[in-house]
């Protein structure tokens, strides 16, 4: 048989690709072989129907939590993430030189959902109390451990995460951001850091930046985001910062992190962040108001984001900051067969932002059936 397994009739989008139209897509030894229209049935071994459905690549959610305070998702990852067409996920610092063993351990042992995973400036990582977070104590800071652990595990980290915000940092000055910057220099990877509440202005920030370093969390509704503390104009330094290479992520989460009105005016003003992403942990997958990724695409999308450009941002992006550009992400042929195949189901849908906003959405991505190197992982009771 040419194909092992030959999905038909679907519309498939994958902008990272250019490809666009109803397609179908063929897969064999794991791995994409052809995507074309009036691909035979005859030829596969086994065909699904995804008509009236949307192909994508297996989604790449580039920051969300394995392992806060030491489990979090940890077994339930691969439930969470094939239930949603997430095929690949970056854990975005819940581990640091201490404890990354740990999460090594987890992920090798319990999680099949392609993982990679930023390393915190924090010894400890994310291991964070009701009176202080992971480095509101000087000593928890190790960028020389922070580069160590990372040059030690380069097939699972892929880069430095900070989190700058009141009560986790010991200081707040440029002083945290330059020893994350050093730690992400040594390793040669790039950085992340999350803005929401951060004492400092984001230029001061943005300026410690290179291009593929990452700013998450980026619409947040506090003071000292992307439109400075009036929330009205996007930042110079923003467009910038932006244009040079340095990446915007949306990290939904919880806590203030993603605030519909401002959105609303960032998108006004012409901006769209570089990756869409969760921030998912255990709490916000089962309580919301994250859920999954295909929700906080759908929020998007109801704010007029476009279909094409929400995919790109969970497939081809994020791919790329995973160092994955080309193997997963993509429909082309020779990359993993990764597919996620979507329904955008027309209704009305309640979408919740992290600080008590609500809007109705007329249209809702869900996702009913994922496939990753080729084996189906999930598929919707109600598909």
């Amino acid at each position: 048989m040419k194909y092992d397994l030959l999905i038909r009739d679907g519309e498939v989008i994958d902008p990272g690709a250019g490809l666009r139209g109803p397609m179908d897509v063929g897969i064999t030894g794991g791995k994409i072989v052809e995507v074309a229209a009036g691909l035979r049935e005859e030829d596969a071994r086994r065909t699904i129907s995804a008509k009236n459905r949307i192909v994508t690549p297996g989604l790449v959610d580039v920051h969300a939590h394995v392992f806060v305070n030491s489990s979090d998702m940890g077994e339930n990852t691969d439930r969470f993430c094939n239930a949603s067409g997430v095929t690949t996920v970056c854990d975005a610092g819940s581990a640091g030189s201490a404890n990354f063993a740990g999460l090594r351990f987890v992920v090798d042992k319990a999680v099949r959902t392609r993982t990679r995973a930023f390393v915190n400036l924090s010894a400890i990582g994310i291991a964070g109390t009701a009176r202080s977070g992971e480095l509101a104590h000087f000593p928890y800071a190790d960028p020389e451990g922070c580069a160590r652990t990372i040059a030690e595990n380069r097939d699972l980290a892929i880069g430095v995460k900070l989190r700058y915000g009141p009560g986790i940092v010991w200081e707040y000055t440029t002083e945290p951001v330059k020893m994350a910057r050093q730690a992400a220099d040594m390793a040669g990877v790039p950085l992340m850091i999350h803005i929401t509440g951060t004492p400092l202005p984001l230029p001061e920030i943005l300026a410690h930046m290179k291009p593929g370093d990452i700013i998450t969390h980026c619409f947040h509704g506090q003071d000292h985001g992307i439109m400075g503390p009036e929330k009205q104009f996007l930042l110079r330094e923003v467009v910038e910062a932006q244009r040079l290479g340095i990446v915007f992520d949306c990290a939904h989460g919880r806590g203030g992190h993603f605030n519909f009105p401002l959105i609303e005016k960032a998108l006004d003003q012409g901006f769209l962040p570089d990756t869409i992403s969760t921030d998912l942990t255990f709490m916000t997958a089962t309580r919301g108001p994250v859920f999954d990724l295909t929700t906080t695409m759908s929020k998007l999308m109801h704010f007029g984001v476009s279909i094409e450009d929400v995919v790109l941002r969970a497939t081809a992006r994020p791919a790329k900051i995973a160092g994955l550009e080309g193997t997963v992400g993509t429909l082309r042929p020779g990359a993993n067969a990764d597919v996620a195949i979507l329904e955008l189901r027309d209704g009305n849908f309640e979408f919740r932002d992290t600080d008590g906003n609500t809007v109705t959405g007329k249209r809702r991505l869900i996702n009913q059936l994922t496939i990753k190197d080729g084996r189906v992982l999930y598929e919707s009771a109600t598909g």
